[in-house]
């Protein structure tokens, strides 16, 4: 059973601007901007790929590697 705890949900920008921190500092500022030209200036059909990412998993199993997740931080 999943403990009754608060989920504090971070807002859509701050994921945004950290992943692309994180992407600068992993891939230089060249190969970063060119990732990020192709990947988000692309329509992505959310329902499809979170169909692809979270098929077969219960809101338990993603609770579970979320939770695990955070531990690891």
């Amino acid at each position: 059973m999943i403990p009754n705890k608060t989920l504090i949900i971070p807002k859509s920008d701050e994921i945004r601007s950290e992943a692309i921190e994180t992407i600068i500092e992993r891939l230089g500022i060249a190969k970063a901007a060119f990732f990020i030209r192709e990947t988000m200036s692309q329509k992505l059909d959310y329902l499809k790929l979170k169909d692809r990412l979270f098929a077969g998993k219960t809101s338990s199993d993603l609770y579970g590697e979320i939770k695990k997740s955070m531990n690891s931080e």
